[in-house]
């Protein structure tokens, strides 16, 4: 997967709140977001833009946030993307889901916690 824009973060979550908080956070810090409220054309929309990381909330409106990670994960193009979990529905995620996120994060967020894990992950190299 070639040309990443390391600084691009697709936030999968359809909470408006949440979305826009988070939204500002990264504009401050220089950073692309890009709000995806429906799980369907979320593995994709990460293919297409190959961005730094991604934060996936697991209660999605119309697919289980679980589904998306795995589809993610199971793209040869978009595997390398590391997909930040940002969730109040944390126990949905088994082992497997939990060995596939980069990080995990509780909502409500601690938002320096986040944008740490964020930071990280935009700075991973990816072989």
């Amino acid at each position: 997967m070639a040309d990443w824009n390391l600084k691009r973060v697709v936030v999968i979550d359809n909470d408006s709140d949440f979305d826009e908080n988070l939204t500002r956070r990264l504009r401050e810090r220089g950073y692309e977001p890009m709000i995806v409220r429906r799980g369907a054309q979320a593995a994709k929309v990460v293919k297409d833009n190959k961005p730094g990381a991604v934060v996936l909330e697991l209660a999605l409106p119309d697919r289980d946030g679980r589904q998306v990670l795995k589809e993610i994960k199971d793209d040869w193009d978009a595997k390398k993307v590391p997909v930040i979990v940002a969730s109040g529905y944390l126990s949905r995620l088994d082992a497997a889901g939990r060995e596939q996120a980069e990080a995990v994060v509780s909502k409500p967020v601690d938002w320096d916690i986040l944008m740490s894990r964020i930071y990280a992950a935009c700075g991973k190299k990816r072989d």
